[in-house]
């Protein structure tokens, strides 16, 4: 009978631990999906910037999933979340890292402001604000 009882706690126990990965292995999968959706909404500002397409309408929607996005940044890197491309020196450094999530949700909130205008001069400046936050954060804490 004890023997039962210490095997069941035991499979309990090595359950919880499976689960324990499979939620850290989601939250990496679910920071890098979101990441990558950062990406490509700042590769289609380009675009259009770059005159690759004529979709200059579309900048403001760009413009206003960025901020969205930027909002959640600071939710993505739990300490069961370590991995992936995010470096170690996140959960180090963490007042740092703050600082540089604080910068992105700000630049992309004056970028998004910058779309909205319509104005070149303001939306250049914003994205380049926008790009020296993102390579802020990339330089010291994501794995190339």
């Amino acid at each position: 009978m004890k023997r039962g009882r210490w095997s069941q706690g035991l499979v309990a126990g090595l359950a919880f631990v499976g689960l324990a990965a499979l939620a850290s292995e989601g939250e990496v999968d679910y920071r890098q999906h979101t990441m990558s959706a950062v990406g490509g909404h700042m590769q289609a500002i380009v675009d259009i910037i770059q005159g690759k397409v004529p979709h200059t309408e579309h900048m403001a929607t760009h413009a206003g999933a960025l901020a969205d996005l930027a909002g959640l940044a600071g939710t993505l890197f739990p300490a069961s979340s370590q991995g992936g491309d995010a470096l170690a020196a996140i959960w180090e450094n963490d007042e740092d890292f703050q600082s540089k999530l604080a910068a992105f949700k700000e630049a992309a909130a004056n970028f998004k402001t910058a779309a909205g205008s319509g104005d070149m001069g303001q939306i250049s400046g914003a994205l380049q604000q926008l790009g020296q936050a993102c390579k802020g954060c990339h330089d010291n804490y994501r794995a190339s």
